[in-house]
């Protein structure tokens, strides 16, 4: 006989199991999503801070610039600005996080410094293609100087009569980029003590488009984000940038936004993300377009639209970066002027795209395209991770006619300077670790079911058995019992000894038994 305590020990066992694998299928996503937040919380020396500390991404910026074709023309209102685009030149960039603290409140500070080197064999354009553009500088004091007290300005216009009120500058593709180029005007402000004349003051000893991002911290800043370890949802979140929680030339707008490695997860359809971007000062959104397959991966792709460009009456999130003496535009452009030291800078997609056609109207030169043009941006939905990014943006400089610039007679114009645009691709390494995750949830779901279907079979095993056995047992004394009937009906002795106890209550007892278990067998 099998032992009761075997059988209420496997049962017990059964049991358990049985319970614990419903659970576990029943609540696996929530299990999972668990299992994902304590991975991707940021905490020193795990394999996910490591990751982000020493990105392994493939981030290459191709950049263009605008150079300007019939600047003879520039006090000619009747006459449009002619652009034509030169390059890309290509860059890849590599990225490092510098000083990096781990405060008590959840957060992470460091300080970024990106190094661009130049890839020709990418790049259709030449460093030193010779490019001409506004004056920039005179442009950006003549828009500052609206300000200023007509002495500040009278000392604004000697400076600029004595020292440069060209309309163009000349200079190089890799001037304009990352070496930048000096000017009399900026050694002469130099000269002259900041707490006397700030206004005159310019922060960097050279001009140029990306200078001094290469090698440097100055642009990007402090950056202080979100660890995810208190509220998960804000995981790479922007908290503070300079020390602040606001950002100095936006102080309306509150701090928002991804800086680019983290999203909050899971990804929710038809909502959009967004990213804090140092070089703008302020949060751009992107909007959910609907879902992809990338390289075998279930993802959400997320696309610029008119409404991200919008002004602040189109786009009402849009208001509080343009208020007080700002000056807002027609959708399609954001004023960033406050961003670029007051000079009057504005982004928009390049070429114009997706803006008011009254932009691509003032120039010629331009062919907005949505393949090339459009800012694109793929994630894999679960983990939040970059899978791809086409990140395209253009800066444009105001030029308008006023009494004391150089383009008192020029036609009001948004002139397109240059436009980036950004690519960044996942890793192998990364992608073959993501194509894990749909995969794990399979098979955590198949092995949770196999505990259960197991629980089952050691929960019934034992009584299944029990059970079985006397359905057998009792088959054998039903056939031994016949056998013996029949074997009494045969033998002439028995015979002879039944005639006479033919009224015996036994032998009609067992007839009885016999009769039955035909009928049963019958049956």
């Amino acid at each position: 006989m099998i032992g009761k305590q075997r059988i209420a020990l496997t049962s017990l066992l059964g049991l358990i199991l049985a319970t614990l694998g419903l659970i576990y299928v029943l609540n696996l996503e929530r299990i999972q999503r668990c299992a994902m937040e304590w991975f991707m919380v940021l905490k020193p020396n795990s394999m996910i801070t490591n990751l982000w500390e020493h990105p392994s991404l493939l981030m290459r910026a191709n950049v263009f610039i605008f150079n300007w074709t019939n600047p003879e023309d520039f006090d000619n209102p009747n006459v449009k600005p002619r652009l034509q685009e030169l390059g890309p030149y290509s860059f890849t960039e590599t990225v490092q996080k510098l000083n990096i603290t781990w405060n008590d409140n959840s957060t992470v500070s460091y300080l970024r410094r990106s190094r661009f080197t130049f890839d020709p064999s990418a790049s259709v354009g030449k460093l030193s293609d010779v490019i001409v553009t506004p004056n920039t500088l005179a442009v950006g004091l003549t828009y500052k100087a609206k300000k200023w007290s007509p002495m500040l300005r009278t000392l604004m216009l000697l400076a600029l009569n004595m020292y440069g009120n060209d309309a163009t500058f000349v200079k190089t593709a890799d001037e304009w980029l990352f070496r930048g180029f000096d000017t009399p005007l900026i050694k002469m402000s130099n000269m002259v003590p900041t707490r006397m004349l700030p206004e005159l003051h310019f922060p960097y000893e050279r001009v140029g488009y990306g200078y001094p991002r290469n090698e440097s911290t100055e642009v990007y800043g402090h950056h202080n984000v979100y660890t995810g370890q208190q509220e998960f949802s804000k995981l790479g979140q922007i908290a503070r940038w300079r020390y602040s929680n606001v950002s100095s030339q936006f102080p309306k707008c509150k701090l928002r936004g991804s800086i680019g490695e983290f999203h909050p997860i899971p990804l929710r359809k038809g909502e959009p993300i967004s990213y804090f971007l140092p070089d703008l000062c302020r949060e751009l959104k992107i909007d959910y377009a609907g879902t992809t397959v990338f390289e075998g991966i279930d993802a959400y792709v997320y696309r610029g639209s008119k409404r991200n460009m919008a002004n602040g009456t189109d786009n009402p999130e849009n208001s509080c970066y343009c208020e007080d003496n700002c000056e807002d535009v027609r959708s399609g452009l954001l004023n960033v002027s406050a961003c670029w030291y007051d000079v009057p800078v504005f982004v928009s997609y390049p070429h114009f795209y997706n803006c008011d056609p009254y932009y691509l109207e003032a120039v010629e030169g331009l062919k907005p395209e949505k393949d090339r043009h459009e800012m694109v941006v793929i994630l894999e939905p679960i983990t939040g991770m970059l899978l791809d990014i086409k990140a395209t943006l253009m800066i444009s400089l105001l030029i308008e006619p006023r009494p004391e610039s150089v383009y008192r007679k020029a036609r009001r114009t948004f002139m397109p300077l240059v436009w980036a645009d950004y690519r960044v691709r996942i890793s192998e390494d990364l992608l073959f670790y993501i194509k894990l995750v749909p995969i794990s949830a399979v098979v955590g779901k198949i092995c949770g079911i196999l505990v259960v279907v197991l629980g089952l079979a050691l929960l019934l095993y034992y009584p299944r058995k029990i059970f079985v056995q006397r359905r057998f047992m009792r088959q054998i004394d039903i056939t031994n019992l016949e056998n013996r009937i029949q074997a009494t009906a045969a033998s002439p002795e028995l015979k002879n000894f039944g005639a006479g106890a033919e009224g015996s209550p036994l032998l009609v007892g067992l007839q009885y038994v016999a009769s039955s278990a035909e009928a049963e067998h019958a049956s």
